[in-house]
């Protein structure tokens, strides 16, 4: 993608005409979800609340892959790295989320080998170049890197690799959003679609939720442009009470999505009930290794049992994830709870939607 071509969804003078459109059409008061972190991060950065009437409120949904992960996922992650002889490779999010008492990074100072990587495959490539030593790849995200996890155990599995496994923790979106809606208490009219993962699942992947709930969906990129042309069609779908599932990231988004990727992910990993943080246990939202995968399976290969073991004490983290509160309205929000002294995940995650009021708020 040119420059030019993104720099034309950061056009001011465009922004202005969507924010126009905004303030002449919406009347109603509404309640839209923007289910990625990635979109909170960016709504924040443009200021785009400050430029919405006020009877428009954004909620910030469980689009943040660190931050759904339950707490017995984050437990199991330190368990594993105290075995024996084990390199626990992971993402850079995860490294200073709490557990129940202790965190990858005190592990990592306390001697155990703890590494960041940016890709599945450098966690293969260091099982490679470490043959006494089991390398264990802490999977966690949602479809958009579930793909490459897939990939790595393929390339794995081709090369013998028998020191590399991962724990599964990656989760699918279409679930939580059936979860969001069947959830007491939960009122949202409208949500924004999240951009990167549609560039896998394609627009299908929506089509059963928004079938069953009727609910306005709109799929949206991430530049300015892009979310507040969404916000606008949602409003839009809510005032002349005409909800659809719309694709306003077309540029990069299909009906079918990637369908290499999808092939690559079915191969290895199968729908399975996942616990969510703040949510519970939603049915099939998870990715499980098939059986034949099950060699790569690090609870599996360590006979380690999950336990679940409840959220820290005061954090809201998980009401924040359903849009029952803002990040404000919890008690430990910059108290307790800073980027220097997370309680919460949300607070770590640079997806986070507590680490994105903290900063720009």
């Amino acid at each position: 993608m040119s420059l030019k071509y993104v720099e034309e969804f950061r056009d001011g003078a465009l922004a202005k005409q969507i924010i126009k459109k905004i303030l002449a059409v919406s009347k109603k008061p509404l309640r839209l979800m923007e289910v990625c972190g990635t979109h909170t991060t960016s709504i924040f950065r443009h200021g785009i609340r400050s430029v919405l009437p006020k009877n428009i409120t954004l909620l910030s949904g469980p689009g943040c892959p660190v931050c759904v992960t339950a707490q017995k996922d984050i437990d199991t992650f330190i368990h594993l790295c105290k075995q024996d002889d084990v390199i626990i490779t992971t993402f850079g999010d995860l490294i200073r989320v709490p557990g129940s008492g202790s965190t990858l990074g005190k592990e990592k100072a306390e001697g155990a080998d703890v590494r960041v990587v940016y890709s599945v495959f450098d966690a293969v490539h260091i099982a490679r170049e470490n043959k006494d030593k089991q390398v264990i790849f802490c999977a966690v995200g949602f479809e958009t890197t579930t793909p490459t996890i897939a990939a790595g155990i393929l390339t794995a599995a081709a090369e013998h690799i028998r020191n590399f496994c991962i724990h599964p923790a990656n989760k699918l979106t279409p679930p939580a959003l059936a979860a969001l809606m069947e959830t007491d208490g939960i009122h949202i009219d409208g949500f924004i679609l999240p951009g990167h993962v549609s560039v896998i699942t394609g627009t299908h992947a929506y089509k059963d939720t928004f079938e069953k709930y009727q609910i306005p969906s709109v799929i949206a990129g991430f530049e300015p442009v892009d979310i507040l042309n969404a916000i606008l069609m949602l409003i839009e779908q809510n005032e002349h009470n005409t909800p659809g599932l719309q694709n306003a990231y077309p540029r990069a988004v299909s009906d079918l999505g990637n369908i290499k990727a999808q092939k690559i992910t079915s191969q290895v990993f199968e729908p399975c009930d996942a616990v969510w943080r703040g949510i519970g246990s939603i049915p099939s939202s998870g990715m499980a290794l098939k059986k034949e995968f099950h060699p790569f399976n690090a609870t599996k290969k360590f006979n380690i049992q999950a336990i679940d073991t409840p959220e820290p004490a005061g954090c809201a983290c998980g009401k924040i994830l359903m849009g029952l509160k803002n990040p404000t309205q919890c008690a430990l929000y910059k108290k307790k709870c800073t980027p220097m002294t997370p309680v919460g995940p949300c607070m770590v995650s640079s997806e986070g939607a507590c680490a994105a009021f903290y900063r720009y708020n």
